[in-house]
């Protein structure tokens, strides 16, 4: 693999369970609710067992540290603790969802936008770091346009 799918950060996922509020926006609290949707968690990556598992609904950031300009939206992460994906590739849980990987340059500068296709996804990623310009691709469910996890060249 020549890239690697980070989720979000143990610190944020820690913070807003002790505290219920979204550690990027603290006048914005975090709700707790049965899941009634797949996800998935922006944790450990995996889809949500829907009616049985409870999940936090937050405000995030995925451009923290990497522009000036906030891109914050809603995102879902396990109530209880989690473990973080740390795996090689895609998670096999998103392989099964409707992604967008979008392609991002210097100062959050949208280089591209499309669809995953899961069956070459390792490809389709690799041809889009062929570009020197794209600092990371941040992956977006497709279907709610809420951001997902980011990958990053190693």
């Amino acid at each position: 693999m020549s890239y690697k799918v980070i989720p979000i950060s143990t610190d944020i996922t820690s913070q807003v369970r002790a505290t219920l509020v979204s550690p990027q926006y603290k006048s914005l609290t975090a709700n707790v609710s049965v899941a009634d949707g797949y996800g998935p968690c922006r944790s450990c990556l995996r889809v949500f067992d829907q009616g049985m598992e409870n999940r936090l609904y937050f405000t995030y950031n995925s451009f923290e540290g990497r522009a000036d300009l906030p891109d914050p939206g809603p995102v879902f992460i396990h109530h209880n603790e989690c473990e973080e994906f740390t795996g090689d590739g895609i998670p096999i849980d998103l392989l099964n969802l409707s992604v967008l990987f979008e392609a991002f340059g210097d100062e959050s500068k949208l280089i591209s936008r499309q669809r995953m296709d899961a069956s070459g996804a390792d490809e389709q990623i690799n041809s889009i770091f062929v570009n020197e310009d794209v600092r990371f691709i941040n992956m977006r469910n497709a279907e709610a346009g809420c951001f997902i996890a980011t990958i990053e060249r190693v």
